[in-house]
This record gives structure tokens, C-alpha cells and sequence, in this order.
């Protein structure tokens, strides 16, 4: 009996293909720290379902990546900065670049299975 491999769903391909577009262009790490919040929502519309199942544990590796700062809230207690946007505001040049080139890195996977 042949077991099939599931594919990525073609959503996660296609916004992902969207995000790297919008990156891949940046030149410096100050353009790239403020593309990847200005970007910052397709790390919660992409959810990880969306991943075959021998991509989801990346998918998931680079969400934990842009959410380990936790949203930043005002002294009354409210959201001011999610925990995705508060995370990319606080990363180093490098940390910018290690995360973009994540992105890149799982979405040439991505595109692999549907070749």
C-alpha cells in the first residue's frame, strides 16, 4: 500500500509566496526589520494546519521565533504592540535576518511540493 505524502495547502503557498515577495527586495536591516512588521500579519493568517506534515514543526519553529517577547501592554494592562510586532521591533539586524531567511528557506520547501 502506497502512502501518500500530503502537500502544504496551496494557501499557505500562495501567501507565503506574498510574503517572500515583499522581503526579498530589502536591501538593509533597517528596511528589513520595518518590512517584517509591516508584514508581521501573515504570521497569524498562515496557520501551521496549512503545512504538510513535514513542514509544520518549521512553520511552527519560525511563529515561536516572532512571538518569544510577548505583546507589549500599557500600564493599564492593554495591548499596545502584539506579541508579534513587539518581537521583530526588538530583534538585533541579525535576528532579522536569521528570521527572513527562515521564511525563505520554507517557502523554496514549500514550492518543492507542489513542482
Amino acid at each position: 500500500m502506497l502512502s501518500v505524502m500530503k502537500k502544504s495547502n496551496i494557501f499557505a503557498y500562495i501567501e507565503l509566496s506574498k510574503l517572500v515577495e515583499e522581503l526579498k527586495p530589502v536591501l538593509s536591516s533597517e528596511e528589513l526589520k520595518d518590512k517584517l512588521r509591516a508584514q508581521s500579519a501573515y504570521f497569524n493568517i498562515i496557520q501551521p494546519k496549512y503545512f504538510s506534515d513535514a513542514l509544520v514543526q518549521e512553520w511552527e519553529g519560525i511563529l515561536n521565533l516572532t512571538k518569544q517577547k510577548g505583546a507589549r501592554v500599557d500600564e493599564e494592562g492593554k495591548v499596545v504592540s502584539t506579541a508579534i510586532s513587539n518581537t521583530i521591533e526588538n530583534f538585533s539586524p541579525m535576528e532579522c535576518r536569521k528570521l527572513a531567511d527562515k521564511v525563505f528557506l520554507l517557502y523554496e520547501k514549500v514550492k518543492m511540493e507542489f513542482q
